[in-house]
Protein backbone atom coordinates (compact mmCIF):
# COMPACT_ATOMS: atom_id res chain seq x y z
CA UNK A 1 0.00 0.00 0.00
CA UNK A 2 1.46 3.40 -1.00
CA UNK A 3 2.19 5.98 1.66
CA UNK A 4 0.08 9.14 2.03
CA UNK A 5 3.03 11.16 3.19
CA UNK A 6 3.87 12.72 -0.23
CA UNK A 7 0.26 13.88 -0.62
CA UNK A 8 0.25 15.50 2.84
CA UNK A 9 3.52 17.24 2.06
CA UNK A 10 2.12 18.47 -1.26
CA UNK A 11 -0.96 19.78 0.56
CA UNK A 12 1.14 21.77 3.04
CA UNK A 13 3.25 23.23 0.23
CA UNK A 14 0.15 24.23 -1.74
CA UNK A 15 -1.43 25.87 1.32
CA UNK A 16 1.78 27.80 2.05
CA UNK A 17 2.03 29.02 -1.54
CA UNK A 18 -1.61 30.10 -1.52
CA UNK A 19 -1.10 32.04 1.73
CA UNK A 20 1.97 33.81 0.35
CA UNK A 21 0.34 34.71 -2.95
CA UNK A 22 -2.79 36.10 -1.30
CA UNK A 23 -0.70 38.18 1.10
CA UNK A 24 1.30 39.68 -1.75
CA UNK A 25 -1.91 40.51 -3.64
CA UNK A 26 -3.26 42.56 -0.72
CA UNK A 27 -2.85 46.30 -1.14
CA UNK A 28 0.11 47.79 0.69
CA UNK A 29 -0.79 49.94 3.67
CA UNK A 30 1.69 52.61 4.61
CA UNK A 31 1.39 54.48 7.84
CA UNK A 32 -0.22 53.75 11.13
CA UNK A 33 -3.93 53.88 11.84
CA UNK A 34 -3.05 55.67 15.07
CA UNK A 35 -1.40 59.01 15.37
CA UNK A 36 -1.69 62.33 17.05
CA UNK A 37 0.27 64.70 19.20
CA UNK A 38 -0.11 68.35 20.09
CA UNK A 39 -2.29 70.40 17.74
CA UNK A 40 -0.11 73.10 16.17
CA UNK A 41 -2.49 74.37 13.45
CA UNK A 42 -6.19 74.28 12.62
CA UNK A 43 -7.91 75.25 9.38
CA UNK A 44 -11.69 75.61 9.75
CA UNK A 45 -12.30 76.40 6.07
CA UNK A 46 -10.53 73.25 4.86
CA UNK A 47 -11.66 71.10 7.80
CA UNK A 48 -8.20 69.92 8.82
CA UNK A 49 -5.72 70.19 11.65
CA UNK A 50 -2.04 69.47 12.11
CA UNK A 51 -0.65 67.58 15.09
CA UNK A 52 3.06 67.28 15.92
CA UNK A 53 4.88 64.64 17.92
CA UNK A 54 8.61 63.93 18.16
CA UNK A 55 9.54 66.73 15.77
CA UNK A 56 7.19 65.39 13.04
CA UNK A 57 3.88 66.87 12.00
CA UNK A 58 0.91 65.23 10.30
CA UNK A 59 -2.20 66.81 8.86
CA UNK A 60 -5.56 65.12 9.42
CA UNK A 61 -8.76 65.95 7.55
CA UNK A 62 -12.11 65.78 9.32
CA UNK A 63 -15.45 64.85 7.77
CA UNK A 64 -19.03 64.76 8.95
CA UNK A 65 -18.36 61.14 9.98
CA UNK A 66 -15.40 62.01 12.23
CA UNK A 67 -16.16 61.30 15.88
CA UNK A 68 -14.69 63.52 18.61
CA UNK A 69 -14.19 62.21 22.15
CA UNK A 70 -13.31 64.58 24.99
CA UNK A 71 -12.35 62.88 28.24
CA UNK A 72 -14.60 59.87 27.55
CA UNK A 73 -17.64 61.99 26.57
CA UNK A 74 -18.74 63.20 23.16
CA UNK A 75 -16.77 66.20 21.94
CA UNK A 76 -16.88 68.38 18.85
CA UNK A 77 -14.68 69.98 16.21
CA UNK A 78 -14.61 73.10 18.39
CA UNK A 79 -12.75 71.16 21.09
CA UNK A 80 -9.75 70.69 18.77
CA UNK A 81 -7.74 73.81 19.58
CA UNK A 82 -4.12 74.75 19.09
CA UNK A 83 -2.17 73.42 22.07
CA UNK A 84 -4.47 70.50 22.92
CA UNK A 85 -3.17 66.95 22.87
CA UNK A 86 -5.03 64.53 20.61
CA UNK A 87 -4.93 60.88 19.61
CA UNK A 88 -6.22 60.13 16.12
CA UNK A 89 -7.52 56.94 14.52
CA UNK A 90 -7.34 57.55 10.78
CA UNK A 91 -7.43 56.00 7.32
CA UNK A 92 -6.03 57.05 3.96
CA UNK A 93 -8.16 58.53 1.21
CA UNK A 94 -5.79 59.12 -1.66
CA UNK A 95 -2.88 61.08 -0.24
CA UNK A 96 -4.85 62.44 2.71
CA UNK A 97 -5.13 61.18 6.26
CA UNK A 98 -8.80 61.24 7.19
CA UNK A 99 -9.59 61.20 10.90
CA UNK A 100 -12.15 58.61 12.02
CA UNK A 101 -11.91 59.23 15.78
CA UNK A 102 -10.18 62.14 17.48
CA UNK A 103 -9.54 61.63 21.18
CA UNK A 104 -8.98 64.95 22.90
CA UNK A 105 -7.17 64.98 26.23
CA UNK A 106 -9.10 67.02 28.75
CA UNK A 107 -7.20 70.06 29.98
CA UNK A 108 -6.12 70.13 33.60
CA UNK A 109 -6.85 73.54 35.07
Amino acid sequence: MPSRRPFLHLGFVAAAMLAVSSASAAPAYFGSPRGGGTVIARDDAAGKFTAARRARAWTYHVTDKTRFVLGGAQGSWGDVRVGTVVQVRWHRAGNQRVADVVGIRARRD
